[in-house]
């Protein structure tokens, strides 16, 4: 079981894949918000038709953790140790999310920044979030804060996706947006007990639904019974660990594998390809 995701470069992930599969490793992989009931849940609504045709996805992954210009110049920001940036860090538990809900992506153009271009040497045992101090001597960020991508899945769906290191305001916000001919959902992990769902219809009273979670989802009454009252981050975790254990020792497969992984940075690999192209890139 690894960490998405795997390798901070595509053919690193790629390599590992290749070895579990010669030597017949059962793998798992970290992209730990599949596991949210709600999730589940959104998944089971778009399989049943309840969005009808899924026409749109949108996701975001916004994060602050590179966000201060005194932030050091710690591993994740130099390419030889972390590999690319939000692309490999973040970009990966999207598309990761979009896959497993909607479907393979087939073709990606997009582009890159680097915000903050250099940052305060670490020294001494600093640790990822340490901070220097104005006037410190200064390095190099090697790797990308911020990535976007227009997509077209492989059903024909289209899809458009955010991810950056350096905003201010959004603390954790990876969340997605998926329309349907029939209908769509909003899900937000800073909201994570939280599903909003529109429905189309004739009625008066149109909007969105705030479906709260509850005991009546899938293993969230294993942490806490009732409903509105709330998992956490942890909790995925657990749900993650359990399915992967549980697996192995029944002898299923379990997903997602290194295989989803790969699936993943193809993704990856069309973007950074899409990145020197300026072009619309093939998966």
């Amino acid at each position: 079981f690894s960490e998405k995701p795997i390798g901070g470069k595509p053919e690193q992930t790629i390599e590992a894949f290749e070895i579990a599969k010669k030597n017949k490793t059962f793998t798992g992989v970290g992209y730990n918000y599949l596991w949210a009931p709600l999730v589940l849940h959104a998944k089971k609504m778009i399989a049943s038709g309840e969005l009808g045709e899924i026409i749109h996805y949108k996701g975001r992954f916004f994060s602050m953790y590179g966000s201060d210009e005194l932030g050091l110049l710690s591993w994740r920001f130099k390419f030889d140790q972390a590999g690319y940036g939000v692309s490999s860090d973040i970009l990966s538990h999207s598309v990761s999310l979009a896959q497993f809900l909607i479907g393979d992506i087939a073709e990606v153009v997009g582009m890159k920044e680097t915000t903050i271009k250099q940052r305060p040497l670490p020294a001494g045992n600093s640790s990822h979030y340490s901070r220097g101090k104005v006037g410190d001597p200064t390095g190099e960020v090697e790797n990308e804060d911020f990535a976007s991508m227009l997509c077209r899945f492989k059903n024909g769906a289209t899809g458009t996706f955010e991810t950056s290191r350096t905003v201010v305001g959004p603390e954790s916000e990876n969340m997605f947006e998926i329309y349907g001919t029939k209908g769509s959902l909003k899900w937000n992990h800073e909201s994570l007990n939280e599903l909003l769902y529109y429905k189309k219809d004739d009625n008066l009273e149109t909007g969105f639904t705030k479906i709260l979670g509850g005991d009546r989802f899938d293993f969230h009454g294993a942490f806490v019974p009732g409903q509105g009252n709330s998992l956490g981050t942890e909790d995925l975790i657990c749900i993650e660990d359990y399915s992967f254990l549980s697996a192995w020792v029944d002898g299923k497969d379990f997903k997602p594998s290194f295989a989803e992984a790969v699936n993943v940075v193809t993704v990856q690999s069309a973007l950074i390809k899409s990145w020197e192209s300026k072009r619309w890139e093939k998966v």
